[in-house]
């Protein structure tokens, strides 16, 4: 990965007017990717992690041999994504992220819809939890001054009041 100084050499040889905006965009991009390589044994571990729950899942159905290999297979390639985590730098697996959208753009747009669906699950799933924990906690502090806590009609009513 290139170094800052590098990067700015780079950038300096550039008429003026060039030098600006570039410059920046290259120190930008070199501290997203240094913290994105401070990351990259954290992500690494946790795809050994999901690795080693998916050798597990497949370990519990006996019953379906088919799963189980299934199950195998995907652990493996886990793994194997795992250390090409660890082994790749941050430019390379962009350059290599490319040249899969390029040639398989159909498998990237569906692996997006996926993705996009289970990141809205997931937000919607913490905003749930949030608003569970958010009405407890007013239940229990309206329990505390021996009162009910409003129902959502009536905080409704009061926030249009106020």
């Amino acid at each position: 990965m290139a170094t800052v100084s590098h990067l700015r050499g780079r950038a300096r040889s550039r008429p003026a007017s060039e030098r600006e905006s570039p410059a920046f965009m290259d120190d930008l991009l070199t501290m997203a990717g240094s913290l994105a390589n401070s990351r990259k044994e954290y992500a690494a571990a946790q795809l050994e992690s999901l690795a080693d729950s998916v050798r597990q899942f497949g370990d519990a159905l006996p019953a379906v041999p088919t799963m189980r290999t299934y199950a195998e297979t995907a652990a493996d390639s886990l793994e194997e994504l795992a250390n090409y985590v660890v082994e790749s730098e941050l430019v390379d697996m962009v350059a290599d992220a490319r040249e899969f959208t390029r040639r398989h753009p159909l498998v990237t747009f569906g692996g997006s819809i996926a993705a996009g669906l289970i990141i809205t699950q997931i937000v919607q799933s913490r905003a749930q939890q949030m608003r569970t924990s958010t009405s407890s906690r007013r239940n229990r502090q309206a329990a505390r001054r021996g009162r009910a806590a409003p129902s959502a009609s009536e905080e409704d009513d009061i926030e249009i009041t106020e």
